[in-house]
């Protein structure tokens, strides 16, 4: 365990924050008073602003010994979110636990270019459906904006706790349901969607060696890896899609940066029309997009 000043009782938030930088920054830490200050709201409770606000507060023993594990944690690179047990996203606060991908800025951007799509037809999108729904933000974020019915699917139970909590948290548990189903096993034949949205795994098993031990170590394997190229889950999903999107419906797609041309491939020779491949505001290709004849 991380050694901070043996001062309990007497050691104020300021000087905790203090000592807590100082070992991020002994340990080569890009970011130390960020992770430091991430870490110090979640275990004492408080935002940015009460944080700082209280930096001449007294800490609580037990809040100490909390923050000194948090830190522990954080050096044997888990996630600051699963650390803290919760994450930003679309300016709302979501639960995350290792049973779930951690959600990243660039699902912002696919979801952007979702409601644009649906903003086309607003009369029209009435049913979604999030395939592969991890944490429940794309499910809960969609049924949100858009006011529509969200059929949320994954294929761990695990990840649909996480997501039913989030779901429930944001009091929206009377516009998505759950179905736990391998892509589209469970689900009913008879049911038609106007949007298909999905950020499947896709990264190729051969970069697994080239990626931060934080994701690798923690973050849940079946969620990141989809076959020596990354595309073993589009090859399911791309297909299997079409059946279930009304005539006019769109399959939204969340891929790698270097997929681009496979992907256009797969759902041109599926069917699809008005297929199109858009960049992040990275530069990177991101989302991808088919319209059901």
């Amino acid at each position: 365990m991380i050694e901070l000043a043996a001062k309990t009782g007497t050691l104020t938030v300021g000087e905790l924050l203090a000592e807590a930088i100082s070992v991020f920054q002994n340990t080569g830490c890009v970011r130390p008073r960020f992770e430091a200050e991430y870490l110090l709201q979640a275990a004492l409770g408080l935002n940015k602003v009460t944080l700082f606000l209280s930096s001449k507060k007294i800490v609580a023993p037990e809040d100490i010994v909390c923050y000194q594990g948090m830190l522990d944690r954080r050096l044997a690179c888990e996630p600051l979110q699963y650390i803290a047990g919760e994450v930003e996203f679309w300016s709302r606060n979501f639960l995350v636990t290792p049973d779930v991908l951690i959600p990243r800025q660039e699902t912002e951007f696919v979801l952007e270019q979702v409601l644009f799509l649906a903003g086309q037809q607003p009369d029209v999108c009435r049913r979604v459906l999030d395939m592969g729904t991890g944490s429940g933000i794309i499910a809960a974020v969609l049924a949100d904006e858009l006011s529509c019915q969200v059929i949320a699917v994954d294929s761990s139970p695990s990840a649909l706790k996480v997501a039913s909590t989030n779901i429930n948290a944001h009091h929206l548990q009377t516009r998505v349901s759950f179905v736990c189903s391998d892509l589209f096993t469970a689900v009913s034949r008879s049911q038609q969607f106007d949007i298909i949205v999905s950020n499947p795994p896709y990264v190729a098993e051969a970069e697994k060696d080239n990626l931060h031990p934080e994701v690798t170590v923690y973050e849940p394997f079946s969620a990141l890896f989809a076959g020596p190229d990354g595309l073993d889950c589009y090859r399911h999903l791309i297909p299997g899609s079409y059946e279930y999107l009304r005539p006019g419906g769109w399959l939204c797609l969340e891929i790698g940066a270097h997929q681009g041309p496979a992907i256009i491939k797969m759902l041109e020779g599926n069917g699809y029309l008005d297929v199109a491949i858009l960049s992040d505001y990275a530069g990177q290709p991101r989302f991808a997009q088919g319209k059901k004849e």
